[in-house]
C-alpha cells in the first residue's frame, strides 16, 4: 500500500516527471499513475469552508509552518502572520480554481473519487480513515487503532481572519 497527496498544482510536475519514464504512455496522466504506482484510487479532499483554507494557507506561506506532530523538536515560526486581505482573496480564487480542475479531471478520465470533506476529517479523523479504508476494500488489523499523528494548527487567529475578510469582502 502507497499513498501520495497531490495537490493540484503539482500533479502536472508529477506527470512531467513520469512522462520520461513511461514514454509511452506521455500525456495519459492516469495511465502514468496507473503504471507507476499501480491499481490507484482516488481519494478527493476538499475542504467546504475555502475562506478558512485560504487563511491556513496563508499562515503557512508566512510562517514556514506546514504541520505539528505531537513529537518534540517542532517546527517554530520563522515570523509572526499578518493578515493580507488580498492574499487571502488570491488564495480563495486559486482554491476555486483548482477544486474546479480536479473536478474535471475526474469527469474527463471517468473517475469516481471518494470524497472526504475536510471539516468531517477534522471532527472525526478515525471515522473517516475507516471510511476510506472501506473504499480501498481494506480492513484495519485486529489490534490496531486509527490516532491522528498531527495536531490542528488552526486557532483563534484563524477565525478572526476569516471573518475580517468576509467582513472586508461584504463592504466592497
Amino acid at each position: 500500500m502507497f499513498a501520495a497527496r497531490i495537490m493540484w498544482g503539482t500533479l502536472e510536475e508529477l506527470a512531467g516527471k513520469l512522462d520520461t519514464i513511461y514514454p509511452d504512455l506521455s500525456g495519459a496522466d492516469v495511465g502514468l499513475l496507473n503504471r507507476a504506482f499501480g491499481g490507484i484510487r482516488f481519494v478527493y479532499l476538499r475542504r467546504g469552508d475555502v475562506v478558512r483554507q485560504a487563511v491556513s494557507w496563508l499562515r503557512a506561506e508566512q510562517t514556514g509552518v506546514w504541520f505539528q506532530t505531537g513529537r518534540p523538536g517542532q517546527q517554530q515560526p520563522r515570523q509572526e502572520p499578518r493578515f493580507d486581505r488580498g492574499r487571502i482573496h488570491e488564495l480563495v480564487q486559486l482554491i476555486g480554481e483548482h477544486n474546479a480542475a480536479w473536478q474535471k479531471w475526474f469527469a474527463s478520465a471517468g473517475i469516481r473519487p471518494h470524497p472526504v470533506r475536510y471539516e468531517d476529517l477534522d471532527a472525526d479523523p478515525a471515522g473517516v480513515a475507516r471510511g476510506i479504508l472501506s473504499f480501498l476494500g481494506l480492513e484495519l488489523p485486529p489490534g490496531r487503532e486509527i490516532r491522528p499523528r498531527h495536531k490542528r494548527l488552526a486557532d483563534g487567529l484563524n477565525v478572526q481572519w476569516a471573518d475580517a475578510y468576509r467582513t472586508e469582502m461584504a463592504d466592497r
